[in-house]
């Protein structure tokens, strides 16, 4: 109960319905979690194939509900955070799908539900960063977890979806050896207004977290709410390999014997002496010959267990 305000507060929840072969028994799961910790029965918003959760997130966020919980993958967690960014409404991850990035990176439980649940309902809020990418076609797109061009995208475009459904992370490895052997691209870049030497590259990757794949720490160091973006340059190197890639993910290693080069900072400018895919938290979104990425600090509520854990 809301003492504050002398009710019970309210809930709207945006649903991704591919994601849950029994869509009324989750919503039923929901429906009695909202009353055992004293809410209002929860306003539903489904997501279709037109509206990745844009449009619900808005007719969600036209109701003033205490909290937003979103319940779908990346892509879903994405779109609601574009709108719910700047509201000061707390969003709540309820994961799905394979990746569940930001949840895995906030310590939200991706393998019990109920957890998760009780965590929405009754965990802490907290302010999080949220990047910011623009590429050639000038819009201005919102991200949670990564947004990057070259290797990244090529390996999301690739996936399978079905074999994604069925296998998981090992669809991503499947799909990253068909493009591991693409030729690199020239990239030019500049850091919070420094610009740096052009260099040759497979991938250019700006992180909000430092868990952007399989719990893989590829951006290490990288905080979700310390303000800032890491970037990650893979570069091709003919005597390291991805033997050197592997050694330097493994052992944290940075802009050392070659591989991953890695920067912190607000802002972060490219340009590509050709057009490569560029993807914003799995998504590809085209090709781009430039881009930039930024930060938004603490641009969104987010509900944490308690005790909450960033990373």
């Amino acid at each position: 109960m809301d003492a504050s305000l002398g009710r019970s507060p309210t809930v709207a929840v945006i649903i991704n319905p591919t994601k849950f072969p029994d869509l009324a028994a989750t919503k039923d799961q929901v429906t009695d979690g909202a009353r055992r910790f004293n809410w209002h029965d929860p306003l539903w918003f489904e997501t279709d194939k037109a509206d990745s959760g844009v449009a619900a997130a808005r007719s969600a966020l036209a109701q003033a509900p205490d909290l937003v919980c979103v319940m779908g993958g990346d892509g879903t967690v994405r779109a609601v955070a574009s709108v719910l960014r700047g509201s000061r409404v707390p969003c709540g991850l309820l994961p799905s799908g394979t990746g569940n990035l930001l949840a895995r990176n906030l310590g939200i439980p991706v393998d019990s539900f109920p957890d998760a649940l009780e965590i929405a309902f009754l965990g802490q809020n907290r302010a999080i960063d949220v990047g910011l990418a623009t590429f050639d076609d000038g819009a201005e797109r919102a991200f949670m977890v990564m947004g990057g061009v070259g290797l990244d995208a090529d390996i999301m475009e690739q996936t399978d979806g079905t074999l994604k459904k069925k296998v998981g992370w090992g669809a991503y490895v499947v799909a990253g050896g068909a493009t591991m052997f693409r030729a690199g691209f020239g990239v030019t870049l500049s850091a919070d207004g420094v610009e740096h030497a052009s260099d040759e590259c497979l991938m250019v990757l700006a992180c909000n977290c430092s868990s952007v794949v399989a719990n893989i720490e590829l951006a290490t160091g990288a905080k979700v709410d310390d303000g800032n973006l890491d970037l990650v340059m893979l570069r091709p190197n003919a005597v390291a390999g991805w033997v050197g890639v592997a050694i330097d993910v493994a052992t944290r290693m940075r802009n050392g014997m070659a591989s991953l080069r890695q920067w912190s900072g607000r802002e972060f400018r490219f340009d590509l002496d050709r057009p490569v895919l560029a993807e914003i938290d799995g998504d590809p979104v085209g090709q781009t010959r430039t881009g930039r990425f930024a930060v938004d600090p603490g641009g969104l509520l987010v509900r944490l267990p308690v005790p909450a854990r960033l990373g």
